[in-house]
């Protein structure tokens, strides 16, 4: 007997251990667990990680004083 958590795709259980090769053709029963299968992550807040710096305020005129310069 052997017991594996996975989550259903469709039509398809994905299991999270794929070493069921020996148990290839076998019977098998499924239970479902009615919980959710990951819990809700916490969201993340990318603004409390940037800074922001005078170049940034002006990228179009950098970017194009940078890129009027590269030809001869």
């Amino acid at each position: 007997m052997i017991a594996l958590a996975g989550i259903i795709q469709g039509n398809t259980v994905i299991v999270e251990n794929d070493d069921i090769i020996n148990y290839d053709g076998k019977e098998v029963i499924l239970t479902i667990l009615d919980r959710p299968y990951k819990n809700a992550r916490k969201k993340i807040d990318w603004d409390k990680y940037g800074m922001e710096t005078e170049r940034g305020k002006h990228v179009e005129e950098y970017m194009e004083e940078i890129r009027g310069n590269d030809r001869i």
